[in-house]
Formats: C-alpha cells, sequence, structure tokens
C-alpha cells in the first residue's frame, strides 16, 4: 500500500489565498492524501468557505492564533500519516503529480527526513522563491537559496542539498519530526523551519529537494505583522537556535558574532527606524530570560547528536555566491569584520 500523506494548509486570515490554494491541492493524483486545513482562528469566514466548497478537507480549528511552530505541533501529533506536507495558504501547487515525486525522492533513503519543493514567486514563475536555505557566512543568519533568481535549472541537477527545509512547502517524515521533538514551541513565528532541519540533521537525518514538485507561493502573502514584530521574532529565534544547536567548537565564535552583529543592526536603526532597535535588544533580553530552558534543550539535543560539526558546517555552509537583495555593500562590510575560516572547527 502506498505510504500515507497529509496535506496540512496552515491558515490564519487567509480566505483570499484558500481560495486559490486548496483546489490546486485536491488536483493531486496521489490517491493515499488527507488534506487538512489548520486553522488558527481565524474571523473572516475560511471556515464556512472550507465547509461549503471543500467538503473532503478536514479541518482543525483553534480558538486563537498559535503561530506556525505550535499549530502544526498539534495537528502532526494528531494527523495518522507516514509523511506530512507543510503547506502555507499562500501558495498554488503547480503540477498535480507532485506528491509522487516528493514520495519517490523521500521512500529512496531511509535516513531522509525531509524533501524540499521548488518554490517559484507567485507573479513570477520564471524566478526563485526557494529551494530550500542555507546559512549567512559569519553567523550572520540564514537565507533562502535561489531567491528572486531567474530559474534556469541550476539547483536541479544534480539537485541541491539544502541545509534547512522551508516551511512554505516541503514534506517531512512523521516519524522524524516526532522523533526530534517537533518544532519548538517557543517559535511562534520566523526561524522554526531553520531550528528543526539542525536539529533533524543532528540526529543523522538527511534532507533533499525535489525540483519536479513545483509550488508558486507569494511570499510573506500570509504575514501581517509590522517589520519591527518581524524583527524581533527572527533576532529573538535565530538566537534561540544557536544556543540549543551550535557544537562545543563553534558556539562562542557564534555568539560573539550575533552580538556584534545585534549592536551594529541597533546603531544602523538608530537613526530612522528606533522602534526596530529597540526590536534587537528585545529579542536578546528575551534570550537572557530564557536561557535556563534554552539550556535544558540545549543538553538534549547535544547528547543525542550523531554528526561532528565540521561536517554539519560543510551543509550549512555550501560554496553557493550568497548575493543580498539589499545592501551588498553593508553585507560585504560585516564579512570583512566577522570574517573566520569555516574549515577551522575541528570537530
Amino acid at each position: 500500500m502506498k505510504p500515507r500523506v497529509a496535506v496540512l494548509v496552515l491558515n490564519y486570515n487567509g480566505l483570499n489565498w484558500l481560495k486559490r490554494c486548496l483546489p490546486s491541492v485536491f488536483r493531486a493524483e496521489y490517491e493515499n492524501m488527507e488534506v487538512w486545513v489548520i486553522d488558527n482562528g481565524s474571523s473572516d469566514g475560511s471556515i464556512d468557505f472550507v465547509k461549503t466548497t471543500q467538503p473532503n478537507a478536514r479541518i482543525l480549528q483553534f480558538e486563537e492564533n498559535l503561530g506556525f511552530a505550535e499549530a502544526y505541533n498539534r495537528a502532526i501529533a494528531l494527523v495518522q500519516a507516514d509523511y506530512v506536507v507543510l503547506l502555507n495558504n499562500d501558495t498554488i501547487v503547480l503540477n498535480p503529480e507532485w506528491i509522487d515525486r516528493l514520495l519517490e525522492t523521500v521512500e529512496t533513503d531511509s535516513r531522509i527526513a525531509g524533501v524540499q519543493c521548488k518554490l517559484v514567486l507567485m507573479n513570477d514563475k520564471t524566478r526563485l522563491d526557494s529551494v530550500g536555505g542555507m546559512g549567512i557566512r559569519y553567523w550572520l543568519g540564514f537565507t533562502d537559496i535561489g531567491k528572486l533568481e531567474v530559474d534556469k535549472g541550476q539547483y536541479d541537477n544534480p539537485p541541491v542539498a539544502p541545509f534547512y527545509l522551508c516551511g512554505a512547502g516541503a514534506l517531512i517524515s512523521r516519524r522524524a519530526f516526532l522523533a526530534v521533538g517537533g518544532f519548538d514551541a517557543q517559535y511562534f513565528a520566523y526561524v522554526e523551519d531553520v531550528d528543526l532541519s539542525w536539529r533533524l540533521r543532528l540526529a543523522g537525518y538527511l534532507i533533499v529537494y525535489q525540483p519536479a514538485a513545483t509550488v508558486a507561493h507569494f511570499w510573506q502573502g500570509s504575514s501581517s505583522q509590522s517589520v519591527d514584530w518581524r524583527t524581533y521574532m527572527q533576532r529573538r529565534n535565530l538566537l534561540r537556535t544557536m544556543m540549543k544547536n551550535c557544537g562545543s567548537t563553534t558556539i562562542w565564535w557564534a555568539l560573539r558574532n550575533f552580538i556584534l552583529h545585534s549592536i551594529l543592526l541597533s546603531l544602523a536603526f538608530a537613526a530612522g527606524e528606533p522602534r526596530r532597535t529597540l526590536a534587537v535588544i528585545r529579542a536578546s533580553a528575551w534570550n537572557i530570560t530564557h536561557l535556563p530552558d534554552t539550556y535544558r534543550h540545549r543538553v538534549t539535543i547535544q547528547s543525542r547528536r550523531k554528526i561532528l560539526e565540521h561536517s554539519i558546517m560543510r551543509i550549512m555552509y555550501p560554496p553557493i555566491p550568497y548575493h543580498p537583495i539589499r545592501k551588498k555593500r553593508l553585507h560585504h562590510i560585516l564579512g570583512i569584520m566577522f570574517n573566520r575560516r569555516h574549515d577551522q572547527v575541528d570537530n
């Protein structure tokens, strides 16, 4: 019997997105599939729409907005499936055989825990949104591979090996997800896919990319939060992720660079965006107050790790050029300031 797949469409007041997303999902040719709408307390009529127009969709409705991480944790604990597909509501599936292609890939090796879809831009499908993610050198954060590049198949043959899955469109082994503890419930939004993927890799699992499973994504279409809120969540969760997952040979280097980078960001924002400066400061303060909890997680993660740190670093920083969308000169300066050879990691 073919593996059972649950496609989980996360929704929060995304009625207009669901009108395009769900019909594209139900065009899938794969038979042993359930489609779930995971609703985070919407008030825009989303659930009534789903019940009326998509009676085959199953609904898991929460009374409040639990965010990305916890909503998916509860949904994945509930569904009975071999694999789950995480799918943003601001997406359209472009090829009906996408589930078959994802399963063909994940079933080739028992170590594969996740398969990344090819995400292209909703408004310009000739350009990439993400084929998975990688680290930005000098511990400046993480970024989508191929962001805004013209899709020439440059990451398809052979398929690139992303460090982490982009949660907007990816298949994950439910067994592996539960084995590493799922998403960190503290991560309401942002960086949770990096953290999960990092923990999967430390536990010895693989993450791969399948270019034949193509999904159009409207970048940040499902997010209505302010830029200072996004800055706060991204910096907050990035620091916690590093403190939990970095090995003993990289953690102090990573923390040093994070602190220096945070100081520079605070100064840069101070002139015209003081609320973002405050967001950067609040992100560090949150981590200080939650340090005992972060440390408990770190002890568990590091005690279970099966992969040496230099192997993780090679995957995190592949030989792929990083071209920041904006402020290229600033990133060049930061690169000089934070430079350290990544091959100096010794275990």
